[in-house]
């Protein structure tokens, strides 16, 4: 721009006032591109005003010239415009690009006043040219804008989607891990409750197998057969443990008769009073609730004996409107201090997994006390009657 501007000057042969001038026109115009240049981003919204400004520098610029038309002149508005497509959102470009095409024109009158020293029709027909020039490099910067503020959008959108697909793989990453997590926690919690309580029997079997072994023969061969048959079932358990399956007698069987098989295989193992109470109308429960539930019962049994040496377990159903629950109470030595195990932490983790509550008491023996809501108990809330 400097150079076509000393070379305008040369052509003008400008001197005094004139030159003085139409240095300052154009120091403006180049300060003011550069102005625009730098600080665009902060300014942006004012960013078409600025080219008004440039309009009318470039006009004055023209009108200090002696000629009709200096053509090094009309290189300015095409680096207005070229600046305008790359700085100016889309309808302003457009706006300005007319501005500018506008401004270049009016010159041109100068043409028509001086139609007695040129032809009127090869000036008009250098305006229409000219014009049409303008109008060409116009829509080229333009269009050219527009593709790359549409190739800047979709790298953008590209991006976006690559950072998103990254979080999803991370999301994805850590539910996976979760669902690892609480699924060894589940296989953890019913290896405990379901293997601890045979062993507990198992155990206990063996116990009297030893004291009756010199004494009585007899018994301690039939002792030994209930003692086979309690190992069996606690190696079915840890198999469908390992296998991440629930217990099939939960499974298949309504709560109701789950708790009492459980009940009678209890008197039979640890030979103990076990006296199961159901109260309310008996509705059809959820799987997974039958599953807490019982769990919970065989939990509490197998610490009632190894822990509080109890002869006898009371275990209370309540099918209320509003909520199940359930009550454990033995006649053992309770304790003094109550220390929450593996067995008691996944007894509360299951209930709370069902919005439940889970509370122990130690005074007089030792109670469990779970209270589940009626809505997420209940499968349906037509009676059942499958005991």
């Amino acid at each position: 721009m400097l150079g076509t501007f000393v070379l305008a000057v040369l052509l003008e042969n400008a001197k005094g006032q004139r030159l003085l001038l139409m240095a300052a026109l154009f120091s403006l115009f180049l300060l003011l591109m550069h102005l625009r240049e730098f600080f665009w981003k902060s300014f942006e919204k004012y960013i078409p005003y600025t080219y008004i400004a440039d309009a009318a520098l470039l006009a004055l610029l023209d009108s200090s010239s002696k000629y009709v038309v200096n053509y090094y002149f009309n290189l300015y508005y095409f680096f207005a415009l070229i600046s305008a497509g790359f700085l100016a959102k889309k309808r302003q470009r457009l706006m300005v690009s007319f501005m500018l095409i506008a401004a270049a024109i009016m010159k041109y009158y100068r043409f028509i006043e001086a139609k007695s020293v040129y032809n009127l029709p090869f000036t008009v027909s250098y305006i229409l040219f000219t014009l049409m020039v303008f109008i060409t490099i116009s829509v080229f910067y333009n269009y050219s804008r527009m593709l790359s503020e549409e190739k800047s959008r979709l790298n953008s959108l590209n991006e976006e989607l690559q950072a998103a697909n990254r979080l999803l793989e991370e999301k994805n990453a850590r539910i996976r891990e979760l669902a690892i997590f609480e699924e060894r926690n589940r296989i953890a919690r019913d290896i405990h409750d379901s293997v601890g309580h045979n062993l507990t029997g198992l155990i206990m079997n063996l116990d009297i197998c030893g004291k009756l072994a010199a004494a009585d023969p007899k018994k301690t061969a039939e002792q030994l057969v209930q003692t086979r048959e309690i190992a069996r079932e606690c190696l079915a358990e840890i198999r469908r443990s390992v296998k991440a399956l629930k217990p099939v007698s939960v499974e298949q069987l309504p709560l109701v008769k789950s708790l009492e098989e459980l009940a009678a295989s209890s008197r039979q193992k640890f030979g103990i009073e076990v006296r199961l109470k159901v109260e309310g109308e008996i509705y059809k429960t959820q799987p997974d609730m039958n599953i807490v539930i019982y769990r919970a019962v065989q939990e509490s049994i197998t610490n009632s004996i190894k822990h509080g040496q109890a002869s006898i377990i009371d275990i209370g159903a309540n099918f209320g409107k509003t909520a199940f629950s359930l009550l454990v109470k033995d006649n053992g030595n309770g304790a003094g201090k109550l220390v929450m195990g593996s067995g008691l932490s996944g007894m509360v983790e299951r209930v709370r997994e069902l919005k439940g509550d889970a509370s122990f008491y130690t005074n007089d023996g030792f109670m469990i006390n779970i209270t589940i809501p009626a809505e997420v108990a209940r499968i349906e809330q037509n009676t059942y009657n499958g005991g």
